[in-house]
């Protein structure tokens, strides 16, 4: 098979920051991810070779200049980027996905919310097998940069809709 050529597959993110004090909506952007070589392979595995998925996976938030280009791996993530920590809960948000269609998934019925409690930079979103924050253990399945870092404080909070979707080529 000739890799060189990837049948697309992935992570899309709609990031709706709103001020707490009125839920009025401050900003909102859709980004479109990279999935590291470490997600595609848990994810290859799992659909053709019968290894496990793992039982739940986290959506965790990142400052930081990095550029992601497909090597990160959730052992160097921490090395690579800054976790944002300062919000509510003692663990990464839950990715909790509904029913499949269509060949994607995604937590439109659970969004991930996060309530900051200091003032934070956010310049990307990942998705770990992981739930502590901070952690370097488990599996990355995916990782986007911002456009523009997004400055927030406890005023606001982001939610965050990820869906994934194979894509059938022809």
């Amino acid at each position: 098979m000739n890799t060189n050529h990837a049948i697309p597959c992935g992570f899309v993110y709609d990031l709706v920051l709103r001020r707490r004090a009125d839920d009025a909506l401050v900003h909102r952007e859709r980004l479109h991810n990279r999935v590291p070589g470490e997600g595609l392979d848990l994810i290859a595995n799992a659909c053709f070779k019968g290894a496990a998925m793992p039982a739940n996976l986290f959506i965790g938030l990142w400052s930081g200049s990095y550029v992601p280009n497909g090597t990160e791996t959730a052992a160097t993530l921490p090395t690579l980027v800054t976790e944002v920590t300062q919000y509510d809960g003692a663990t990464r948000k839950a990715w909790v996905p509904g029913s499949v269609s269509a060949g994607g998934v995604s937590n439109e019925l659970s969004l991930a919310r996060f309530s900051f409690t200091g003032m934070q930079t956010v310049n990307g979103v990942f998705v770990s097998s992981s739930s502590g924050k901070g952690s370097d253990t488990g599996a990355l399945l995916s990782i986007v940069r911002l456009p523009v870092a997004r400055a927030v404080d406890p005023a606001f909070y982001l939610e965050i809709l990820a869906g994934f979707q194979f894509i059938s080529v022809s």
